[in-house]
């Protein structure tokens, strides 16, 4: 099957803001596992005990502050299946979403140098960490309250 093009992700679904981050593998359980958290996807054979990494390693992610919209996106992710979550450089950089849908979506572009550095740093630590990374959904920057978190690996 033939892949189709990245399609922009809904505009109804935008956040108010992204970041890329990192958390430590042995912290990757104790912070989200036992956590509620409407959606959530930790696959076991993604956890990174699991695979033999350190517990030091850097585990890459991605973090969208969804505002109003944090529940409708965290809903729409969880029906389209996050696979992947990949940084591609071009003109302009983007983030792109693989998901058990035909469909790649575009989660964001941006010409930042700043965010562009960021993001090689991202697909960095993806091959350290065997590809293990995340996409987490929260309301706004307080870090106390999740609406969506998912393990992802590169296949």
């Amino acid at each position: 099957m033939n892949q189709l093009p990245p399609m922009p992700l809904p505009e109804s679904l935008w956040g108010e803001q992204w970041c890329f981050a990192s958390v430590s593998a042995g912290d990757i359980l104790e912070e989200f596992g036992s956590r509620s958290i409407p959606f959530k996807k930790i696959p076991d054979s993604f956890v990174p005990a699991k695979l033999g990494l350190a517990v030091t390693v850097s585990i890459p992610g991605v973090i969208i502050y969804g505002g109003k919209q944090s529940l409708r996106l965290a809903r729409w992710l969880n029906e389209n299946n996050p696979v992947s979550l990949n940084y591609i450089p071009g003109a302009p950089d983007g983030l792109i979403l693989q998901s058990s849908s035909t469909n790649p979506w575009i989660v964001a572009t941006f010409t930042d140098i700043d965010v562009t550095a960021a993001g090689k740093v991202y697909q960095q630590r993806k091959k350290v960490s065997g590809g293990v990374h995340f996409l987490l959904v929260q309301p706004d920057h307080s870090g106390i309250t999740f609406t969506g978190f998912w393990l992802l690996k590169d296949i």
